[in-house]
């Protein structure tokens, strides 16, 4: 009995230097601060600018002033009159063949042609003495005509000896060697003019009744400017193995490029004067796929519906759900919750 007083009086030492009996979670949430600390935020106020968005295709730099020169008959090449790089003129001769065979026979013709001629004159005079049948008469002139044709085309195949220029602009290569055979199934020189180039590329179907004359293109091309043009001409055409349509740009003048270049075409398909975007980073969706950014009203953030349009350059147009003026949450939008207590920073 003594033995278990003192055991009680033992425990009751012992809970009282420990300060008592433990306290509840209520009461130690009691004592927790009231308040937490408003999220820090930056914002971005809606404002009305122009928008414009652009689409990209590839196309190949071509001219229509490129020709690859062919002689109009066989024969060695006896002279080259150009040299690669040169300027010539539209019918200038840059390359003569040898073509003496041609030539001899010409002058065979020109002899029996004066003989001819002799002939005729001959006859018409017995015929004004009465002498004579009007048949030789009519043999003798169409003799001379027979011979003046066949003078006139041998002319002709003496020209064809003479490889002329197209067109007025470089000698860019020749082909054909002094000395070497020509004929017209290989190409002799290249000729190329340019001051009229353009650009031809392939543009998808989605886009047409968009893609029209006079909107505004930015031919770019690796290690050079960026070339501000527009559209020329829009292909009335769609090739139904790729769906796609032709669209020509041409590239203005001293603008440098050269044939058979690769070409990236911004398009700009739309220009609004007036619109509001925002950086395609502050457009939220819910679990509905639902679009939203974040607004400060009273020192908290809301969520704020809006519907979206095009995108250009990391800007997304805005069509609904917001007015200029607002602000919108721009940092921290990802971490802010609907009615949080929110602090903008300056």
């Amino acid at each position: 009995m003594i033995r278990t007083s003192l055991l009680l009086s033992s425990i009751a030492l012992l809970l009282a230097s420990c300060g008592g009996a433990p306290e509840s979670a209520a009461d130690a949430a009691a004592e927790a601060p009231a308040a937490t600390e408003a999220r820090k935020v930056t914002t971005l106020d809606v404002v009305v600018a122009p928008f414009d968005h652009y689409f990209t295709v590839q196309g190949n730099v071509e001219t229509d002033r490129l020709a690859r020169v062919f002689p109009m008959t066989q024969g060695t090449v006896q002279r080259v009159l150009v040299e690669e790089g040169q300027m010539v003129r539209k019918g200038q001769t840059i390359m003569e063949l040898d073509n003496e065979a041609v030539a001899r026979n010409q002058d065979e013709l020109n002899t029996r042609l004066e003989l001819a001629k002799d002939v005729l004159g001959r006859q018409e005079r017995l015929w004004d003495q009465g002498i004579g049948t009007e048949v030789q008469l009519l043999e003798a002139r169409t003799n001379v005509k027979a011979l003046e044709e066949s003078i006139a085309a041998f002319s002709e195949q003496v020209d064809f000896g003479k490889v002329k220029a197209p067109f007025a602009g470089t000698v860019d290569r020749i082909f054909a060697k002094e000395g070497g055979m020509a004929s017209p199934m290989q190409p002799v020189a290249r000729v190329l003019d340019l001051t009229d180039m353009y650009v031809r590329s392939k543009v998808s179907d989605h886009y047409v009744g968009i893609v029209e004359p006079g909107q505004r293109v930015d031919i770019i091309m690796e290690g050079r400017d960026t070339i501000t043009s527009e559209i020329d001409r829009v292909g009335q055409y769609i090739e139904p193995a790729n769906r796609t349509f032709e669209i020509v740009v041409p590239a203005p003048e001293n603008s440098g490029i050269l044939p058979n270049e690769f070409a990236a075409l911004r398009i700009n398909d739309m220009h609004l004067d007036s619109a509001i975007s925002l950086p395609s980073g502050l457009i939220l969706q819910d679990r509905q796929g639902r679009d939203f950014v974040y607004v400060i009203e009273e020192g908290t953030a809301v969520r704020k519906a809006v519907r979206i349009g095009q995108s250009s350059n990391d800007r997304v147009l805005i069509l609904e759900g917001l007015s200029p003026g607002t602000s919108v949450i721009s940092r921290g939008a990802g971490q802010v919750v609907e009615g949080e207590a929110v602090q903008v920073m300056r």
